[in-house]
């Protein structure tokens, strides 16, 4: 047990970690993540416009309707115009640009060229990753997406998003052999791309494009991936071509809330600028990998400041890993803009859901699933508070990963990491009579002889479990 940080924790103050167990309220922000400027082939309307690097797009963007983020991802070689100086200069622009609670700027990278295997969004990497000589802080080799997602796992906090995928993309990710690797990378695929050389500057130009069967696929396959929707503008358009936008779910409008709020999935496709959709399961919000002992108890909800109706609302449920995708599970009645339905899973099995929403003029979302392994752990005793358990950083590479907790009452503990099927793997607390408060633990891969794949830390309370995902990269 790491003493000092137990010590750190009690001096905090057992009021400021009562309010970390309060869930978190989450607002909702609207941008885009796929864009490009001068330093590589973006703001190809420059002689016209005037606007040529990522400083002055996010000034555009920010001034664009319904829009609080833009993230820029430059292509990363020089074929389309990388040089590995501007690299660094657009992360201090980006960095310029971002006014806490009013607009956040991101900067990264699109890895990958089309014809050897696809383009993938990279951000949370301050170094530019690459294969040309002299163009790149880290060699990455060209069309090797493994070895990408290896470099993106060693960085908390990171993450890819998958852009217009294609059939066979990504080293067949979609329906070759399920890999750990990026399953702790990639975090979205798109339901929508484009229009990315569209001019129009007055919110007319809706992409038509459809990526949604990739989702489908990955899901099936076994993959954690959320959906997004792309703009991926190759002109000053930022924000005001199409209406539709990436919106997350974050606490406050700050890099960091966004950038974890993106790591956690927590974020929905929608053709829509402006609607709002909470998608709970067991209380917990869209993204969300859980475990438990009780039903599923699934809530969908959308509002629209335009008052606009809803044709359709569709809950939909598949099976991680079996290879058929989703099916409806549960439908509302015509033109609700709500639905309740709980799903009395049998024990011990998994199950994704996530929900489309058809509004009355025909525009799409699509939220990012919630993941639910109903297990026979026993439920807590009525009343009783759990501990929330947390797990940093994660993905955890080649070191060790603090395990901590506040216990709201004495309790006996038993600490344990599971594999992938459940079984216990390795234990740090067995029946311990813990007293009320923090505490951690710190585990090393290496010493637990825990090889890269996905994990479940389970914390047992008084015969109550509460459970959180570990990913160890390779």
């Amino acid at each position: 047990m790491l003493k000092p940080f137990t010590l750190l924790l009690a001096l905090c103050g057992w009021a400021a970690l009562a309010r970390a167990q309060t869930p978190a309220t989450y607002n909702f922000y609207y941008g885009n993540l796929h864009a490009h400027s001068s330093y590589s082939d973006g703001n190809q309307d420059e002689a016209r416009t005037g606007y040529a690097t990522p400083l002055q797009n996010y000034s555009f963007a920010d001034a664009s309707l319904h829009f609080d983020f833009l993230g820029i991802s430059e292509h990363n070689h020089s074929q389309a115009g990388m040089r590995l100086a501007n690299y660094a200069r657009g992360l201090r622009q980006a960095d310029s640009a971002t006014v806490d609670g009013s607009f956040v700027a991101l900067y990264g990278m699109e890895w990958g060229v089309i014809s050897g295997g696809g383009h993938v969004l990279v951000y949370g990497v301050d170094q530019l990753l690459g294969w040309e000589a002299g163009n790149f802080d880290v060699f990455v080799p060209r069309s090797n997406y493994q070895a990408l997602f290896k470099e993106i796992n060693r960085r908390p906090g990171a993450f890819a998003m998958l852009a217009h995928p294609q059939t066979g993309d990504y080293g067949n990710l979609a329906s070759g052999t399920f890999s750990p690797t990026a399953d702790s990378a990639v975090v979205s695929t798109v339901l929508r791309s484009g229009p990315a050389t569209s001019t129009n500057i007055t919110y007319s130009n809706p992409s038509t494009s459809s990526y949604e069967s990739t989702y489908q696929r990955l899901l099936a396959r076994g993959y954690h991936v959320g959906i997004s929707l792309d703009h991926d503008n190759h002109n000053t358009t930022f924000g005001r071509t199409t209406p539709g936008r990436l919106v997350v779910l974050a606490p406050s409008l700050t890099k960091a809330s966004l950038m974890q709020a993106l790591r956690a999935r927590r974020f929905y496709a929608s053709d829509d600028w402006n609607a709002q959709v909470n998608f709970m399961l067991n209380d917990e919000p869209m993204g969300s990998i859980l475990q438990g002992g009780t039903n599923a108890a699934i809530s969908v909800s959308v509002a629209d400041t335009d008052n606009e109706g809803v044709r359709s609302l569709t809950l939909m449920r598949g099976v991680p890993g079996n290879g058929v995708n989703a099916v409806v599970l549960a439908t509302a009645p015509a033109g609700a803009a709500a639905l309740t339905f709980t799903d009395t899973n049998v024990l011990n099995s998994s199950y994704y859901y996530y929900a489309i929403i058809v509004q009355a003029d025909g525009n799409r979302i699509v939220t990012s699933p919630i993941w639910y392994n109903r297990t026979s752990a026993l439920s807590s005793a009525a009343g009783q508070e759990l501990a929330r358990l947390e797990v940093f950083p994660n993905p955890v590479s080649g070191g060790s990963a603090t395990l901590s907790y506040a216990l709201p009452a004495s309790a006996s503990v038993t600490l344990e990491v599971l594999d992938a099927l459940g079984r216990p793997v390795h234990t740090l607390a067995r029946a311990e009579r813990q007293a009320a408060g923090p505490h951690a633990y710190e585990l090393s891969t290496a010493q637990s002889q825990l090889a890269a794949g996905l994990y479940t830390i389970r914390l047992t309370q008084d015969g109550a479990a509460t459970y959180r995902k570990l990913v160890v990269a390779e």
